[in-house]
């Protein structure tokens, strides 16, 4: 169900820019008469996509294991552009309505990103943990695997991978093999984040030794 509205989100917030992307190359275009027209004709289709992405990006947030900062800059963000966007097309307002599409054109790619920078910084272990000797050798160790997935993967996963939060898999009866687990980390899967701008190769090995010994 969570994987289901997490795809309805993004296609109706993509609709909903190609939408407003037209409007406002007809406003920049000096077309005021062919911006009219198109906005009578889509008022029930703007109410739908609006209406739909507030519900399922409400859903999303209600799900989302952790309210992190990216995501409370997408909510404030989402809320001032709305008037922005209306009065800008309302206004015949260029600078306004360039402003609101550069908006929904930022939220769209930090919530894809799930980053206010747009990428992904790279994880550095806690303080706490980074003077361990086996996260500080070269080789990939288990005891590096757990402190990178009680950082990024616990909070769906569990301390034991049978939480199942927003659809995460049992890990503690996965089956994967190593080359997929090391696939599913990097690429995600679903709500899954990827993490492959985050974690390195010796990263990447670490966490796999680590979910391999939560199976039974």
């Amino acid at each position: 169900m969570a994987k289901g509205f997490l795809h309805l989100h993004v296609t109706v917030v993509l609709l909903f820019i190609l939408l407003y992307t037209i409007k406002v190359y007809l406003l920049l275009a000096n077309k005021p008469a062919s911006l009219d027209k198109l906005r009578n004709k889509t008022k029930i289709v703007d109410a739908v996509l609006g209406s739909l992405i507030i519900i399922t990006g409400a859903y999303l947030t209600f799900i989302a294991p952790a309210i992190e900062t990216y995501l409370i800059v997408k909510i404030v963000l989402v809320i001032a552009s709305i008037p922005v966007g209306i009065i800008a097309m309302k206004k015949l307002n260029k600078p306004l309505a360039i402003a609101a599409l550069l908006i929904y054109v930022y939220v769209f790619a930090i919530a894809k990103t799930k980053s206010l920078s747009l990428k992904k910084e790279a994880f550095v272990a806690p303080v706490s943990v980074v003077t361990t000797d086996s996260i500080q050798t070269e080789a990939p160790s288990i005891k590096e695997g757990e402190v990178i997935y009680t950082s990024l993967c616990a909070l769906c996963h569990g301390p034991d991978g049978k939480l199942m939060l927003n659809g995460a898999k049992d890990l503690s009866v996965s089956k994967l093999s190593d080359e997929e687990i090391i696939t599913m980390v990097k690429n995600g899967k679903g709500l899954m984040t990827p993490f492959k701008d985050q974690l390195n190769d010796k990263q990447l090995e670490s966490v796999k030794l680590y979910v391999k010994s939560l199976r039974k």
